[in-house]
């Protein structure tokens, strides 16, 4: 009788870990194997995991190449296929400028080249941000009538016999 309360006691201490069948188990083989199916051991550390938390290594940018004498909307292109680039691959604001200058050819080079002697010259500080390097290729590169020449096509343009302000 006493083997009989033993066995009844350990048949009420075994947890069901499956809630679509509770049901007392009769052997420990089987929940062993059904914690098994549970248990996933935390995923392992190696030294490259740990490097690259202390400090997260640069990863390589290629820039499509700007020459610099093409038409605005080559260099519009170019700008915002950069920008998707920096943001894409989360460049620091101190990468972006080298990165950008990196990636002209020809007539960009040398507008580069002579830009940054000219700034020296001029005691001015070099170019270090992004939004001031773009500030400055625009002002080379897009004529000041661009926008309005933009702002004009706009007005004239037609969807079957209305205009834009007609549209609205």
């Amino acid at each position: 009788m006493t083997r009989e309360k033993g066995e009844s006691s350990q048949k009420s201490k075994k947890i069901c870990l499956h809630a679509s069948s509770c049901q007392n188990h009769d052997s420990f083989g089987e929940e062993s194997l059904r914690i098994n199916e549970y248990y996933q051991p935390p995923p392992r550390r190696t030294r490259r995991d740990r490097r690259e938390q202390e400090s997260p290594r640069e990863v390589r940018v290629d820039l499509p190449h700007f020459h610099g004498k093409e038409y605005v909307e080559v260099y519009l292109d170019w700008e915002m296929k950069v920008e998707q680039l920096f943001v894409c691959h989360r460049v620091s604001e101190e990468r972006k400028v080298p990165l950008a200058t990196l990636s002209f050819q020809g007539n960009a080079m040398y507008w580069w080249t002579a830009l940054e002697r000219d700034r020296r010259l001029h005691m001015e500080p070099p170019i270090e941000y992004w939004n001031d390097l773009r500030g400055a290729l625009r002002r080379c590169h897009i004529p000041s009538y661009y926008n309005r020449e933009l702002m004009d096509k706009l007005q004239r343009l037609q969807q079957k016999s209305m205009s834009v302000e007609e549209y609205r």
